[in-house]
């Protein structure tokens, strides 16, 4: 069993102990992708809609942004936490600390690719239903469903950037602890 394929398995068997983490980053990737269709789509281009709105979402993108990178770090803390006992088993048997933070880096990023898949296919779902509502809201026509590729590309580089800074920052926030401490 490679290292990856160990990864791969503890995320299969612990899905109930991933499972906020996913949710929540499922979530954030499917608002910020929402948000992403709505500033690159093509009536915001031309006049129909006034630039300030334009200039909000771009501003609300950002807050989203760094809400996320905050509430995902502090998710994947507790989650860590849950961890301990695994953790001091690993160590018994033989892992080492950069072994480990391997793990934790494999681990997180592909559970933030599936997030990213799962994110971006339920914003598409929902992004008809936003369009609607924020038309009534600014007294215009609903606008029509249009999927920029533009959107899919910022969301998937801001994810992924953002998924490796949450993982690069969890293992250096891991305190060194003893087996027995872990245990």
């Amino acid at each position: 069993m490679t290292f990856l394929q160990f990864a791969y398995n503890n995320v299969a068997r612990n899905k109930r102990t991933y499972a906020a983490f996913f949710l929540s980053s499922v979530f954030s990737v499917m608002i910020f992708f929402v948000y992403a269709m709505f500033i690159f789509h093509p009536a915001i281009d031309s006049e129909e809609i006034h630039a300030s709105v334009a200039t909000g979402m771009m501003v609300a993108e950002y807050v989203i942004f760094l809400f996320a990178f905050f509430f995902l770090l502090y998710c994947v803390g507790a989650f860590l936490k849950k961890r301990e006992k695994e953790f001091g088993i690993l160590f018994v048997h033989g892992m080492t600390p950069t072994q480990r933070n391997l793990l934790i880096f494999l681990e997180n990023m592909l559970i933030g690719a599936i997030a990213l898949v799962f994110g971006i296919g339920l914003g598409m779902v929902l992004a008809r239903l936003f369009f609607q509502f924020a038309g009534f809201l600014l007294d215009v026509q609903a606008l029509p469903f249009y999927l920029p590729w533009q959107a899919i590309v910022l969301t998937v580089a801001a994810f992924t950037l953002l998924f490796a800074a949450i993982s690069i920052f969890a293992v250096l926030f891991l305190r060194k602890r003893t087996i027995l401490e872990l245990l």
